[in-house]
């Protein structure tokens, strides 16, 4: 099945300048964002009869447009932390072969992809392919990319004044923390605007006062941010380890599993839990 991706390169008129094959056996969890995105809309367009900048992208929806809106900004946790490898973004920094330092462009608007500004969606190893499992599209290139929720997730917290009060944090054990930073600081949410600039706290990797356990990670951030654990709300693809069960028996936290990448349908039922912990501890059940 062949559609157009990317953009990698893209005119000013946002046009795809460039075409991809994908195999339609993987899991759509396996998809980078970007191709999962552009796969659907061309699915969607297909058929839907209209061209790709006028396809039904319904499928896509931001957090205001579903239930997280009985929600109310009372009940939202002061600090959300996020996991970053198979929560946020994919590949896991152990599957590259170098430094992802290449910035990839494309839309930035998940939801608007032809009329979005473009910005760093992606951030692309230099060597190029090097064959094998992990980390490489079907032309060999290795880039991270943010999933589609995950994308949505973020520029909802930073666009929409309700969470204007929420702090963002990341707890990884990334075998290759430089890797993730090196994406954090070259990642765009909105035009000019980075993973970087948006996170309050972080802490990556899995030595000194950091071990494999994310407790560890935890108890930093808490003496960091001074904030209790129990305003903390917690996601995690857990498809190595239950951190997010570990934390709850250790420390109380709220969390939430997303073993195929963060959706957005996870980020609301985490926001639901939190509120409901909170009004349970509040005595107000």
């Amino acid at each position: 099945f062949f559609f157009f991706s990317g953009p990698r390169l893209a005119t000013p008129a946002h046009r795809v300048i460039e075409v991809q094959a994908i195999d339609l056996s993987l899991p759509f969890k396996e998809l980078p964002a970007s191709t999962a995105l552009h796969f659907t809309t061309a699915l969607n367009s297909s058929i839907m009869g209209k061209g790709s900048c006028g396809g039904d992208t319904s499928t896509i929806k931001s957090v205001s447009e579903c239930n997280g809106a009985n929600i109310h900004a009372k009940d939202l946790p002061t600090l959300i932390v996020f996991d970053l490898d198979d929560c946020l973004w994919t590949p896991e920094m152990h599957d590259l072969s170098g430094m992802p330092s290449i910035s990839v462009e494309g839309p930035l608007d998940p939801n608007n992809p032809c009329t979005s500004p473009l910005g760093t969606v992606g951030m692309k190893v230099p060597s190029g392919g090097r064959g094998g499992w992990g980390g490489c599209n079907n032309e060999g290139e290795e880039i991270v990319e943010l999933y589609v929720g995950a994308r949505l997730v973020l520029r909802e917290l930073l666009l929409n004044p309700k969470y204007q009060h929420v702090k963002i944090a990341v707890a990884s054990t990334s075998l290759v923390p430089s890797y993730s930073r090196a994406c954090i600081a070259g990642l765009e949410i909105i035009e000019g605007t980075t993973m970087k600039d948006v996170i309050s706290y972080a802490q990556i990797g899995r030595s000194g006062q950091l071990s494999s356990r994310k407790t560890s990670h935890f108890k930093l951030i808490h003496e960091q941010s001074k904030l209790p654990y129990s305003e903390q709300l917690f996601f995690d693809d857990c498809n190595w380890c239950d951190h997010v069960g570990d934390l709850s028996k250790t420390f109380g936290v709220v969390g939430v599993r997303t073993p195929n990448g963060l959706r957005m349908e996870e980020f609301y039922r985490g926001l639901e839990l939190f509120r409901d912990e909170k009004r349970r501890r509040n005595g107000e059940d």
